[in-house]
């Protein structure tokens, strides 16, 4: 029996990705193929210098502004403004925020990503010991800057991984010759779809298969091991994606102990509020507040990896009294957040007992994409 895939579907207008075990959504993607502009390279022309800030405003598409450090500027191209510059998107943008761009253009493959900068080899945190040593003495010297991903440690054939590197550095380095002799506004390279960007963030260990019933992204995906779905009931009634995205952006989540989260938005961070519901018990109160919050915390950071929630995240836990459970609790979230492939650390505990959290934002929350 199949107990974990990574599913791919349209949903409207939109083609939703979600990583299934056990019926249970655990992280999602959403691809909007007019709009996605993330991982795009163009050649761009700087508009204003703002030094107060150590960036600038670079135009990369007409009339369409990004941020730019200018820290990020090789230092072959003169940072004035009219120059030319090539530039990628690395967060779009959003409501009252221009996309961010980077002059560091990279690359994304299967096992690696490469960087167009200063040499230098990182590994994945998730890979450790030998294997990491065994990693960074196969790749090497290199003329470009590369992430080995956490997918290349279960590679065993290694020309795999080379080969790769191989090609991710050419086509980066063809892309950076071809804009010296483009345009303003010109499109250098068209990102992936944001479903694969979503397959390659995720370790091959945590899916049995990759099921879709689209044929032109299962045709897209002939390097992996996918599954075409060509059953008459839709694929998105059977895995019940319906009532998976209505409890996505809802306000409440009841938990299987009775307890129940509330998640709010504000311009300046999320808050997140625990709810025992009465669910204390008069015995071993103590150990029940710990088991709740236990509880709670695991969905909490399942549905921060969901909602894409970033940023400052305030969790109000119900209150503790033992130190030793509070630090217990605390160990724990620590332990849950190293599952999460975009970063999020927790920060501190304030004297009224409230979590911080904080999270690198890359893509916009899910409910603001998926509502679009």
């Amino acid at each position: 029996m199949i107990n974990s895939s990574i599913v791919i579907t349209q949903y409207k207008d939109q083609i939703i990705s979600w990583l299934d075990k056990n019926s249970k959504m655990e992280s999602i993607a959403v691809t909007n193929m007019s709009k996605d502009i993330c991982k795009n390279i163009y050649v761009g022309k700087i508009k204003h210098i703002v030094r107060n800030i150590n960036a600038c405003f670079v135009e990369f598409m007409p009339d369409v502004l990004g941020f730019l450090s200018l820290s990020d500027i090789p230092s072959e191209v003169k940072a004035v403004e009219g120059s030319l510059i090539t530039v990628q998107v690395v967060k779009e943008a959003s409501k009252n925020k221009e996309a961010v761009l980077t002059a560091k253009l990279s690359l994304s493959g299967m096992y690696a990503v490469v960087e167009y900068s200063h040499n230098g080899i990182s590994i994945s945190r998730k890979i450790s010991g030998d294997k990491k040593a065994k990693l960074r003495s196969l790749v090497g010297e290199s003329p470009y800057s590369m992430i080995i991903r956490s997918n290349a440690a279960l590679v065993e054939d290694s020309s795999l991984i080379l080969n790769e590197i191989s090609e991710l550095s050419n086509k980066l380095n063809n892309i950076v010759e071809t804009g010296k002799t483009r345009e303003a506004f010109h499109l250098l390279y068209k990102g992936d779809p944001e479903y694969l960007n979503f397959i390659r963030s995720i370790p091959a260990t945590q899916y049995e298969r990759i099921l879709t019933d689209c044929p032109d992204i299962y045709n897209n995906l002939s390097m992996y091991d996918c599954e075409l779905y060509k059953d008459d009931y839709p694929l998105s009634k059977l895995y019940s994606l319906d009532t998976k995205i209505e409890e996505l952006l809802s306000h409440r989540i009841w938990l299987k102990n009775g307890s129940n989260i509330v998640i709010d938005y504000t311009e300046a961070m999320t808050v997140i509020d625990v709810n025992s519901a009465k669910n204390l018990g008069n015995k071993d109160r103590e150990g029940n507040v710990l088991r709740i919050n236990k509880d709670a915390a695991k969905e909490i950071c399942r549905q921060i990896r969901l909602r894409n929630i970033s940023g400052i995240i305030i969790i109000d836990f119900i209150n503790m009294s033992c130190e030793e459970n509070e630090h217990e609790l605390i160990e724990y979230i620590k332990s849950l957040l190293k599952d999460d492939n975009i970063r999020c650390d927790y920060v501190d505990i304030t004297k009224l007992g409230l979590i911080e959290l904080v999270r690198r934002k890359i893509k916009p929350p899910i409910y603001e994409t998926i509502r679009k």
